[in-house]
């Protein structure tokens, strides 16, 4: 696929210290605090609207629906894993768990850098996330845990999809509104950082040419859409300049980091693309669930064994496919940056 491995050239795809901290904090590990859209969002869309709270998803992870738009795992229960702790609490969750001292989960499916298709923002995630810190859920003076915490950050896609749809497919202002996007997107980053988070990771956007929803037939899901991927493309490389500056004003080469989303996905939809043409694994591009309603898999379209494909439904990839993915991104986690 053009453009793979613009973001490799030396660039750490994803560097999280809190081991060697870690060792000096209470329970022995970081806090995981996670902002933005469903490729990470664990529990925070609404129980009662159709979705990842209903069947089919969770269908092979845990068995049942649980809130993360997959049939299993998504990026941020890999990230956890990682680090040696549970998945963070969804926010809507915190006052009903126990679990809230490894960090929390305030990512919603749906949410942009801007209004989209959800009202919620990262803006407001950050919001939500600066109330607590005044409610001394978590401390900065006190809690010893969070010199050693970690944010990670999914956001952007649904921008691009709310800007097309309103556009109706015109790519007039596309340049200015990315540019404007990854303006935002890093002022976000920095507002974490400056309320007390150590390390920031922020995953660049997926390959959101080869998502089913923009390979559906005709093509038969063949062929990538490109010109979607050129576009991503262009919002990576802005996202990875701005980074670097952020690093470069905050006098660290490492608080943010740049979590290369793109690329792993590339090289495990090629991988899962070999391994179709030699075994059962369907075609990577054409999706579990052939019946989708609003954007939404229906129960009754999902196909018998999610573990052989690699998207869930047409935008999601699924329990398989993050797995897929995320081994294509462990391999830049051997070396730790202290935070």
């Amino acid at each position: 696929m053009e453009g793979k491995g613009f973001l490799l050239g030396g660039l750490l795809l994803f560097c999280i210290a809190a081991i060697s901290t870690a060792k000096n904090s209470p329970n022995g590990s970081p806090k995981l605090f996670v902002f933005g859209d469903s490729y990470v969002d664990t529990g925070n869309w609404p129980r009662n609207v159709r979705g990842p709270w209903k069947e089919p998803y969770g269908k092979t992870f845990p068995g049942k629906p649980n809130g993360r738009a997959s049939d299993g795992r998504v990026l941020t229960d890999h990230i956890a894993s990682f680090l040696g702790i549970e998945s963070p609490t969804p926010y809507q969750l915190r006052n009903t768990s126990k679990n809230t001292q490894q960090g929390l989960n305030l990512a919603l499916g749906g949410s942009g850098v801007f209004p989209s298709w959800k009202n919620d923002t990262l803006t407001v995630q950050i919001d939500q996330f600066e109330q607590l810190l005044k409610e001394n859920v978590y401390s900065r003076q006190c809690d010893l845990e969070y010199s050693s915490s970690v944010a990670l950050v999914s956001s952007g896609s649904n921008d691009y999809s709310f800007y097309a749809a309103a556009k109706k497919g015109s790519k007039d202002g596309l340049p200015a509104f990315t540019k404007g996007l990854v303006k935002q997107l890093a002022a976000d980053l920095q507002r974490i950082n400056r309320l007390g988070v150590k390390k920031v990771v922020v995953a660049t956007l997926p390959v959101i040419g080869c998502l089913p929803i923009h390979v559906i037939p005709p093509n038969s899901y063949q062929n990538c859409d490109e010109e979607s991927n050129k576009n991503a493309r262009i919002h990576n490389k802005l996202l990875l300049k701005a980074v670097k500056k952020l690093n470069t004003d905050d006098g660290k080469k490492s608080t943010f980091v740049v979590l290369d989303l793109y690329n792993a996905m590339v090289s495990a939809i090629d991988q899962f693309r070999q391994g179709a043409a030699n075994t059962e694994y369907k075609n990577p591009l054409q999706p579990c669930c052939s019946k989708i309603v609003d954007f939404i898999c229906s129960a009754e379209g999902v196909c018998p064994n999610p573990k052989l494909s690699f998207f869930f439904d047409l935008t999601h990839p699924s329990d398989n496919g993050w797995n897929a993915i995320f081994s294509f991104l462990q391999c830049s986690l051997s070396k730790d940056l202290k935070v």
